[in-house]
């Protein structure tokens, strides 16, 4: 007997050692598997990857931080990668992935523009049309010396429109948007604007312009919605499925993130619907790689020549870009270009969300960035242009928000994004 308990307690003993082997595995595996889904590429490990430094950029300062959620799309000739950091909302622990819809804000205009660019090709209406020929003849619009706004003023953000209406803010709180502006308030702030410089010679970027270029264009499709026209125009055609406006209660709970700033949630302003062509569509990242296939002629569509005239330059631009390339301004794009590569990108950002949509057509690559923080805490534009091998990393460290500086060209601004 005594044998027989000696033995037993040695085998109790291997017994409570081999399981403490197993479970430590298993604690190491699950760390690996954790570890993976922040920091591999989840689709194509083989395709393009990003450094170990702007990883732990993106995990301090993102993830930890912020307490943000960000989604970066590769697209190259070897296909995709998708890779993904943080989860939808302290309530909902679950990982985003290529699928989470976020805010892309001013990305918007590029749907806005190439609509336009696509009713040009059809005939539908001229660049150099007066936008006076599209709106009620009870509204005034504004001229300089005789100089008329035309429809690429508005494209082009040289109309001499503001930023905003003025009397879009509630109680005169600049910052502030009326969900509810209505047209009415809309042509009552065109009516009301005086232009301080002649259309077509000065850059001042301006949601006012896009957004009622946005309008004007509704105009000529029968009075449909924008997301209506857009969809119709553009997203079906590109199969972008999951580019929306109006969200779903599904989608609010399970696949849309909340907007921050400074670690903290932040309330996101509604756009009203008559600027939607300013910036109110969603997105996902598997959904804006396919935008981005097409712009990079990977994607061949009925949309080809549409694009392709959306991307010529109409302008001289400002630099605003932390490698000092000239810029120049397309139909809704900024082209930027060392005079050896051009680099076609527009960024976005609202109230607790910012984004990045970038791409260097002789390289056929481009990058979507997509993230629930605000600019002031980390700026997608320049990750983007880290993310395409045009800059340092050393960028990320710097307050990149600078005063914007006036070109050699009359071009000037306040904003950029």
């Amino acid at each position: 007997m005594p044998i027989f308990k000696k033995d037993n307690t040695l085998l109790i003993f291997l017994f409570l050692t081999f399981m403490l082997f197993l479970i430590t595995s298993s604690v190491q595996k699950v760390n690996a598997i954790q570890e993976s889904q922040h920091f591999s590429n989840l689709e194509n490990s083989d395709k393009q990857q990003i450094s170990s430094d702007v990883k732990k950029f993106i995990i301090d300062q993102i993830v930890n931080k912020s307490k943000s959620a960000i989604v970066i799309g590769f697209i190259g000739t070897n296909g995709t990668s998708v890779y993904h950091f943080g989860n939808i909302s302290e309530s909902n622990n679950r990982p985003i992935n290529g699928n989470i819809l976020f805010n892309i804000d001013s990305i918007t205009k590029t749907f806005t523009t190439l609509t336009l660019a696509d009713m040009v090709n059809q005939g539908i209406l001229k660049l150099s049309d007066p936008i006076e020929k599209y709106l009620p003849s009870n509204v005034t619009v504004p001229e300089f010396n005789g100089i008329k706004i035309k429809i690429e003023d508005l494209a082009t953000h040289t109309s001499g429109l503001p930023y905003m209406p003025s009397n879009i803010w509630i109680k005169n709180i600049i910052g502030v948007l009326n969900p509810n502006y209505t047209l009415s308030q809309l042509y009552q702030a065109l009516s009301n604007t005086t232009l301080s410089w002649e259309p077509g010679s000065k850059f001042l970027y301006s949601d006012f312009g896009m957004g009622l270029l946005g309008h004007i264009l509704t105009i000529q499709e029968g009075g449909i919605s924008y997301e209506e026209m857009i969809k119709n125009r553009s997203l079906n055609v590109l199969g972008m499925n999951d580019t929306k406006i109006a969200l779903s209660e599904n989608d609010i709970k399970n696949r849309f993130p909340v907007g921050h700033l400074n670690g903290s949630k932040i309330q996101t302003p509604q756009i009203p619907a008559v600027l939607a062509g300013a910036g109110a569509f969603r997105s996902t990242a598997n959904d804006m790689l396919k935008y981005l296939s097409a712009n990079l002629g990977l994607l061949h569509t009925t949309l080809d020549d549409s694009i392709e005239l959306q991307h010529l330059i109409r302008h001289p631009g400002i630099i605003v870009n932390p490698m000092n390339y000239s810029e120049y301004v397309a139909l809704g794009w900024r082209v930027l270009t060392d005079l050896g590569k051009e680099v076609i990108a527009h960024k976005g950002s609202i109230d607790g969300w910012n984004s990045f949509m970038g791409f260097i057509p002789s390289k056929e690559k481009g990058v979507i960035l997509l993230c629930s923080c605000d600019t002031n805490d980390v700026d997608m534009n320049n990750l983007g242009f880290v993310l395409l091998n045009l800059s340092g990393i050393e960028i990320l460290d710097k307050d990149m928000d600078f005063q914007i500086q006036s070109s050699t060209t009359p071009f000037s601004s306040d904003k950029y994004s």
